[in-house]
């Protein structure tokens, strides 16, 4: 302990000694351990802080897998509530299987009508998940069974501080959610929000009794059909049961109810997914853990070219200290002994650098958070340095220091000791290529910059591409408002009125070009319906039959600028009593109709016997995400066809941030309890939808920039240093009528090759890394030339002025000077 404690001292003496080294070594640390902590706490935050849940081992998420429709991104689907029902009351491998259905509420009697998130929940459901009150209690196992008999509700702890102002006299209280009174009876625990860990922490918990009282539309119509997917179900493991266990007998029970509804459930099955896997989406999990190793390969391949720097650094100062070396092995000092205290000095630095890197990305977290979607809350995610941020920091610290570290204490440990007590030996002059070691490190860090540059380059171009991609309708000068009629119980003629009444009060407003109603939210997908052609028995086991489908009033494909290819659009002779018509896209028509015309074609819906006549056909648009295959999508008259929750889409002359307000007071003025949500222009909506590439393509972008100044900065020192160390040999070759051009050209050739070497590595490595990230990339392939050219041509052509600017400063050696040193 005494001699570690005299070699601390010591390197912190050496580092005060040189404070340029010092410096430009800690502010190198430092950016590349702050953008690895950076990156590292929100995959601590998204990936690593479990839920606070009991025993979250114990808990599985229960999810559907439909073998006749695969839908895009949602191959994992909820379940419908008769079939939770069933496999809740058959199983035997749950101690507790909870279901919750995502709702939205309406709260009045608090100033203006706020909408919130809701969830309709199971009457174990707390139970089951292992959550207790904070205050109160939660549901009772009886008040999920009659319905429409407990109006209570439980409170995130988040809803009752920020709405309620944490009032402690909450419990008890009755306050008015979706037009009915409901009786508050607890609120959970802090940081409970659901078993989503992006989820919004403001949430209100509804029994599943009292699902008529808070559910409308296509909820409440299709409640009890087992065709409705809407039920997400968490169960608890029975001790001693083990997943595949749990998931076999599920299966099992699967197969009855297919047996026994074969209409609705032949073809389906169920899938057993941990909910520590699945807390972020058990169909995104995929896409989320690609893209968090993405961004920590690059951020490590950062820290990589920081540590070869340094690396270069320490042994070209190795060369200042071979006589220190010299005279303490001489009196008796060992290899381990020297080799420690090297080490000792490298993990100082590298820990000083981790403490600047820490106030970096205690900064950068919060810039980082500060560009989150609006849909994401500002407390939706903790990103907080607990204790595992900073033991990551800690250990990437010391583990930085002793590679950095461990190259220079192995050379310098071995002095060759007449040498080193000369005091009069002169400077090296061999070449530096010759020095594998320090050669080595120029060809890593050049292959290690260009990975990274690849891999930046291919989000930044992949990015440039999704902005690009056609999504099917125009974005620009486009606005959209959300309502739910439904939350306030309004009666279907008056909605109906209502949203007369909203189209006429947009188009009034100035600066309106045409207002139109939709069911879908833009890029925000839709209720999927099986589909059965004229004719067509509907009977199980048929594939590919969901299709997306959306209620429009007659001016939305002009509002939204779809363009009609044959047929017709709807008009004001679509209503009720008149023949029941829809409009269908391409990839309809293609879809159930291929090869012929759809034009005239009838269908049915499944578990309905009224036929609809397809009357016109448009462009394909897209429906859940940018850059996705082209989806079937049908259109349905809002005449015919009653919705309670819609937008508002409106299309302006001008820019629509200003109307945006002007026409939204004249919407609330026809019903002004009615809370409007969601008002954002289309390319704001837009931004949303690209919101992970994009910042993607930022953060890598920004990592790529800053491995490239590593990776130059880099070179430079090395090259500079090579010319310091052959001084008297480029004397000599001046001396002897050696031209400037040929010094420089001599200088820059050996640069190069070492950069060449480290290009061609890169790209070998580039080529095999890029393939695992293809499913990120938008209308880009995984090894385009043009990335890979241009990221090589960049970083070859710093490389060169790396090279040239030491090889410049060589000419100007004066031959007399650099005969005379010694």
């Amino acid at each position: 302990m005494e001699n570690l404690v005299k070699d601390i001292r010591y390197g912190i003496r050496l580092l005060l000694r040189s404070p340029g080294f010092t410096a430009v070594a800690v502010l190198s640390l430092a950016l590349a351990i702050g953008a690895n902590t950076t990156i590292f706490t929100i995959i601590n935050a998204v990936f690593l802080n479990p839920l606070p849940v009991q025993d979250i081992k114990d808990l599985v998420v229960v999810s559907g897998l439909d073998q006749n429709n695969n839908v895009q991104n949602f191959n994992l689907t909820p379940l419908s509530w008769l079939n939770f029902e069933d496999y809740k009351k058959q199983n035997d491998v749950f101690s507790g299987l909870s279901g919750f259905i995502p709702i939205g509420l309406t709260l009045t009697g608090f100033g203006d009508p706020q909408n919130m998130p809701g969830q309709l929940v199971s009457g174990n459901y707390f139970d089951t998940v292992g959550v207790k009150p904070a205050m109160g209690r939660t549901f009772l196992p009886d008040e999920d069974s009659a319905p429409g008999s407990h109006a209570v509700v439980v409170l995130s702890h988040s809803v009752w501080t920020h709405v309620f102002n944490a009032d402690p006299g909450i419990i008890n209280r009755v306050i008015t959610l979706n037009n009915h009174s409901f009786t508050v009876v607890g609120v959970s625990q802090p940081n409970f929000k659901g078993t989503f860990t992006l989820g919004n922490p403001d949430v209100v918990w509804v029994p599943s009794s009292m699902y008529q009282q808070v559910l409308s539309g296509t909820l409440l119509e299709f409640f009890e059909s087992r065709r409705a997917l809407f039920v997400n179900a968490v169960g608890r493991l029975k001790p001693g049961v083990s997943l595949l266990q749990a998931e076999t007998a599920m299966k099992t029970i699967a197969s009855g109810l297919a047996a026994a509804y074969p209409r609705e459930n032949e073809g389906r099955s169920i899938k057993l997914t941990p909910l520590a896997q699945a807390a972020i989406g058990v169909n995104q999990r995929t896409q989320f853990t690609m893209a968090g190793g993405v961004l920590m390969t690059v951020v490590g391949l950062v820290l990589l070219i920081a540590c070869v720097n340094i690396a270069n650094l320490l042994l070209a100062r190795a060369s200042g200290r071979e006589r220190e070396v010299g005279i303490r092995t001489a009196l008796g000092a060992g290899r381990g002994r020297l080799i420690r205290q090297m080490l000792t000095e490298s993990i100082i630095l590298s820990l000083l650098g981790g403490a600047a890197g820490l106030l970096i990305a205690f900064w950068g977290r919060d810039l980082l958070w500060s560009f989150r979607p609006p849909f994401l809350n500002a407390n939706a995610v903790a990103l907080t340095l607990d204790r595992k941020v900073l033991a990551f920091t800690a250990g990437i610290s010391i583990f930085t220091g002793l590679l950095f570290g461990l190259i220079p204490a192995l050379k310098l440990s071995i002095p060759n000791l007449t040498d080193a007590l000369k005091l009069g030996a002169r400077t090296g002059s061999a070449s530096w290529v010759r020095n594998r070691v320090r050669a080595t490190l120029v060809v890593a860090e050049v292959a290690l910059a260009l990975i990274a540059l690849v891999g930046a380059g291919l989000f930044v171009q992949s990015m440039r591409q999704a902005q690009s991609i056609d999504l099917g309708f125009e974005t620009k000068k486009l606005f959209v408002m959300a309502v739910d009629l439904g939350a306030q119980n309004m009666e279907q003629a008056r909605a109906e009125q209502f949203y007369l009444n909203a189209i006429a009060r947009a188009k009034a407003t100035p600066g309106v070009a045409n207002a139109a109603i939709s069911s879908n939210f833009p890029l925000g997908g839709g209720f999927l319906r099986s589909v059965f052609k004229e004719g067509q028995e509907q009977k199980p086991g048929q594939r590919n039959l969901l299709t997306l489908t959306n209620i429009v009033s007659p001016e939305y494909f002009d509002t939204v600028r779809i363009p009609l290819l044959r047929g017709r659009l709807f008009n004001d002779f679509d209503r009720r009593g008149s023949t029941t018509v829809v409009v269908v896209n391409e990839a309809t028509a293609k879809k159930f109709w291929p090869g012929e015309e759809a034009i005239g074609k009838r269908f049915t819906f499944f578990s309905q016997t009224e036929v609809r006549e397809i009357v016109g056909i448009v462009r394909n648009a897209t429906v859940f995400q940018v850059g996705e295959e082209p989806q079937a999508a049908i259109y349905l008259p809002l005449a015919q066809n009653f919705t309670p929750a819609a937008t508002i889409q409106v299309r302006t002359t001008g820019e629509p941030a200003g109307e945006m307000e002007s026409v939204r007071k004249q919407i609330q003025g026809i019903e002004p309890t009615l809370p409007i949500t969601n008002v954002v222009t289309m390319e704001r909506q837009l931004d949303q939808a690209l919101f992970a590439p994009r910042m993607g393509a930022a953060l890598l972008g920004l990592f790529g920039l800053l491995a490239l100044a590593l990776a130059g900065i880099g070179i430079y020192g090395v090259v500079a240093y090579s010319v310091s160390q052959r001084t008297q040999e480029i004397g000599i070759r001046m001396a002897l009528g050696a031209a400037r051009s040929s010094v420089i050209r001599m200088v820059i050739q050996q640069g190069m090759l070492l950069a060449g070497f480290g290009l061609l590595i890169g790209i070998v490595a580039s080529v095999a890394l890029s393939r695992t990230v293809s499913t990120l990339l938008f209308g880009i392939s995984a090894t385009d030339p043009r990335v890979f050219a241009t990221v090589t041509l960049i970083l070859a052509s710093v490389a060169f002025i790396a090279c040239y600017l030491p090889a410049r400063r060589a000419t100007r050696i004066d031959p007399i000077t650099a005969l005379r040193i010694e």
